[in-house]
């Protein structure tokens, strides 16, 4: 079976930040939904358009599957924070986690930005082609992902259709702990080497260090050695 394009409409980090001052108010999902559409109706005028926007923002946060639940809990619980870094990450680690047309564009642009190779939506979407195949969901979808990658002030225009990455420096302990958590989830092996969890493409927006004792202190890792080499993997 095809993967599902998905995320179709651009989100700001207005909307993102919103539905996590809902969730901290309200538990009740339902009514987060409803107030969500309710807010994002004072900027959208088709109803069409606010359903999938409101949709997506719940696929994001509202929403998870069992193999996702306890990323997303442990996200849920610390965007409680004021922390607007955090937040940032959080909202990053939640997109790539619930859209895979989100997470293969990161990995594009961060081995364009590795490589310091131009990072132009022309070349994005020969990439995004290439590995999905010609779709009209798709064609439309890609520049809506740049897009939310630009409101949530992780790309910067340089000039049309070409982009720069703006670094977030992160140092903040939960960060580095969901980071961790959100890469061994992606890359679906059952373990992750050290190396892997800080020189990954993924998380291209973000300059950080892994510490070993603030993932121990986590208690959602398991470690090991295999060759001489350390370990890591979601317990």
């Amino acid at each position: 079976m095809s993967k599902q394009v998905g995320m179709s409409r651009n989100i700001s980090l207005d909307y993102l930040n919103k539905t996590i001052e809902l969730m901290n108010i309200e538990d009740n999902y339902e009514k987060v939904k409803m107030d969500l559409r309710e807010y994002i109706g004072l900027y959208i005028e088709d109803k069409t358009n606010i359903r999938k926007t409101v949709n997506i923002l719940s696929n994001i946060w509202l929403e998870d599957e069992h193999k996702n639940r306890k990323i997303k809990d442990y996200a849920r619980k610390i965007v409680r924070s004021n922390n607007n870094s955090l937040k940032l990450v959080a909202h990053w680690c939640m997109m790539l986690v619930t859209y895979n047309v989100f997470e293969d564009i990161a990995v594009i642009v961060g081995k364009l930005e590795y490589m310091q190779i131009e990072i132009a939506s022309r070349f994005i979407r020969e990439k995004m082609t290439d590995k999905w195949g010609e779709r009209p969901t798709l064609k439309h979808a890609i520049p809506k992902n740049i897009k939310t990658m630009k409101d949530v002030n992780v790309l910067v225009p340089l000039k049309r259709g070409v982009y720069k990455v703006n670094k977030h420096k992160i140092d903040d302990e939960r960060s580095i702990i969901l980071i961790a958590a959100t890469l061994i989830y992606l890359k679906d092996k059952l373990y992750l080497s050290y190396d892997e969890l800080v020189n990954e493409s993924l998380m291209f927006p973000f300059d950080y260090n892994v510490q070993l004792e603030v993932l121990e202190s986590s208690n959602m890792f398991s470690f090991d050695r295999f060759g001489g080499d350390l370990t890591i993997s979601l317990k």
